[in-house]
Order: structure tokens, then sequence, then C-alpha cells
């Protein structure tokens, strides 16, 4: 049973939200130099708890421990910022906290610390990216794509999916302005992310990957239902433009599409699947087109909708999957 290493996370986490507490309550009265000593105890305690455990062959209550000085750490930072009157800046110090968590995860192999370092990073990125209005925030890649390589590496599937889920959000960031939706770029990047996903599961590739498919069915099926439901709005439908983060979608989308459909070993499986993904990259074009306006359209893209949710059933059917039959079947729904 996985009870212990539950019961033990959960008080790595209540240690060390008391540690912060503690100091929080006695802000006032406390040195700075007792403050900062005291940061730096519980720190070095609860990380060198961790070597112990792991040495002892308790992986989980390593991994535990870790997170317990991982979160500590995030605590400290904020904490000397503040004694110390540094200038605000909350993503440099999300930076910092995705630093630590990321040494901690390598050197300890801690899971939590791995996701808490995911957490931070997108912090960090999300906070340049409202600094400079919209813009990509490319440096995002230089932690990230490190600490990816870590989660190839690991077993727990909730690693696994807070990887694939921080990236969806850096590319859900790229259109700049994503409170008006540009969702035919989000149909290209889903696109990508099934084509990946599925390709992984029918090659054996690393289990991390395979995290890409079920949320890339969740974004495809929401770009898609979405799209379906402009076509009875007069103004929704009229003729449209895409942007370049949509033709990079769009440049991404349509190979890995083709190399799902050249080379997965189970045919029947991934023709269905590579042609639901081509004709839900169709539907964009039919609304740019300014065909959507009339009656045959809107009917066109009804019946690209229809033709995709027969794709995902019969790749589900062919391949076993229960996720492309389930996507497939929501779909009709």
């Amino acid at each position: 049973f996985r009870l212990p290493a539950l019961l033990g996370m959960f008080g790595g986490l209540l240690i060390a939200s008391s540690v912060a507490a503690f100091v929080a309550a006695n802000w006032e009265e406390m040195p700075r130099l007792m403050k900062l000593g005291l940061i730096l105890v519980s720190i070095i305690a609860a990380l060198a708890l961790a070597a112990r455990l792991e040495a002892k062959g308790s992986d989980l209550g390593s991994d535990a421990a870790a997170t317990c000085g991982v979160l500590i750490f995030a605590a400290g930072v904020a904490l000397v910022g503040q004694m110390y009157h540094l200038p605000t800046d909350w993503p440099g110090g999300a930076l910092l906290i995705a630093l630590g968590a990321l040494a901690a995860a390598f050197l300890l192999r801690s899971d939590g610390a791995l996701i808490l370092a995911f957490v931070a990073l997108t912090s960090w990125s999300v906070g340049r990216w409202l600094e400079q209005k919209g813009a990509p925030h490319l440096p995002f890649f230089l932690l990230y794509l490190p600490a990816f390589w870590l989660a190839l590496g690991r077993r727990g599937r909730f690693v696994h999916h807070v990887a694939v889920l921080v990236l969806a959000a850096w590319l859900g960031l790229v259109p700049g302005d994503w409170i008006n939706g540009r969702f035919d770029y989000g149909i290209a990047v889903s696109a990508v992310f099934v084509a990946v996903g599925a390709l992984a599961l029918d090659r054996g590739l690393p289990v991390l990957l395979t995290a890409f498919l079920p949320w890339g069915l969740l974004g495809l099926l929401v770009g898609v239902n979405i799209e379906l439901i402009r076509i009875l709005d007069d103004r929704e439908s009229r003729a449209g433009s895409a942007m370049v983060s949509t033709y990079l979608g769009y440049a991404a989308a349509v190979p890995w599409t083709a190399v799902l459909a050249l080379l997965a070993r189970e045919r029947r499986f991934a023709w269905p699947l590579a042609g639901a993904l081509l004709l839900a990259l169709a539907i964009p074009v039919v609304f740019w087109s300014g065909g959507v306006v009339k009656l045959p359209g809107k009917v066109t893209v009804a019946s690209l909708v229809l033709l995709i949710a027969i794709g995902l059933v019969a790749a589900g059917a062919a391949g076993g999957n229960r996720r492309l039959t389930l996507a497939g079947s929501g779909q009709f729904g």
C-alpha cells in the first residue's frame, strides 16, 4: 500500500508550512541572523534526512524529506528578500526556487522536488511573459529541457503529466493575446500532442511521452467543439486569418501527423487517428476561407466534426485504446 508514502509526504508538507508559520509569527521578535540561520538549518536538516533515507533504501521517505526541504527553501527565498529589502521581482524569485528544486531533484532523485521545479519554472515564465506584454519567454527552455530530461527517467505518472502540462502552458502563451482565444492554434498544438503520444504508445518510446496523448485529446476536443459552436454565430462565422503562431503550429502538426501515419507499427490504429487529426486541422481552413457564413460551409464544418469522432472511435477500437474511444464517443455527444 502507498499509505505510508502519502502520510510521509503530507508530513513533509506540514513541517515545511509549520516552519514558515513559526518564522512569520515571531518575525518582529527574532534577530535577522537568527531568521536566516533557522531557514538554513531547516533546509540542511531536511536534505540531510532525505540523503540518509535514500541510503537506507526508503525512496519514498527520501522524496518526502527532499520536498519538505525545497518548500522551506522556497519560503526562505521570500523571507530573505523581505529581510534585506531586495527589489520586488517575483519571477526572479521563482527562478531561484526552480534552480534549487532542480538541484534537489537531480541529487536526491526526488519527484516532489521535480514537480516543484516545474511549477516554479511556470511561474518564472508567466512573470516574464507579463513583463514583456505577451512576448514568448524563450529562456524558459534553458531550465525546462534539463527538467524534462530528469522526468524522462522517473516512473511517477504525476511527474510525467506535470511535465507535459507545463509545456502546454508555455505553448498556450505563445499567441500573446490568449484571452481572445486562438482556437486554430490550439487545435494545431493539440494535434502535435496527440501524434507524439500515440506514436510513443505504438513504438514503446519513453513512458513520459505517452502523457501527451490524453492532454492532446482533451485540447483537441475542446478546440473542435468551440469551432462547432462558432458556426451558429454569424459574427464568429466571418472569414478570418491565421497568426504567425498558427502557421508555426501547423508547420509542426502536419509533419507529426504524417510521421504517425508512416512510422506506426499498427496501421489500423494510426491511420484513422491521423485522418482525424488532418480533418481537425482542416476546420480552421474552412473558417479562414469565409465559407462558414453560408449554410454549405456550416454543414462542412459539422460533417468534419462528425468524421473526426468516427476516426477517433475507429482508432480506439483498432488499437484497443480506451482514451481514443472515449474521446470519439464524447465528440458524438
